[in-house]
């Protein structure tokens, strides 16, 4: 799902330039470093009895998402989705994998 800063919400390129242009992405020599968004997904499998056992061994949300975060390295990721996004301003400074945001 493309978020609001999508470039597909552009009607064409001539607003998308404009767009740009009025938030500050165009630097001085006319670059323009579009941000991207890759998400990908996938789901994690629990039960309700295991939960209510957490919950009665006295385990706090932060240490459950903190399990649940490392029982996620083991998921299979699929349904990816990319957004190209609008820039909102110039990036400060630039590695060698492109803009630090």
């Amino acid at each position: 799902m493309a978020s609001k800063w999508s470039i597909e919400n552009s009607a064409n390129i001539k607003m998308l330039i404009n767009m740009i242009q009025t938030a500050g992405g165009i630097d001085e020599d006319e670059n323009i470093f579009l941000p991207v968004e890759k998400t990908e997904h996938s789901f994690l499998k629990t039960s309700k009895e295991k939960l209510q056992e957490y919950e009665s061994s006295g385990m706090s949300v932060s240490d459950l998402y903190n399990k649940l975060l490392d029982q996620s390295e083991d998921c299979d990721w699929s349904l990816v989705s990319i957004d190209i996004q609008i820039p909102r301003s110039i990036p400060d400074a630039l590695d060698e994998e492109g803009p630090l945001t």
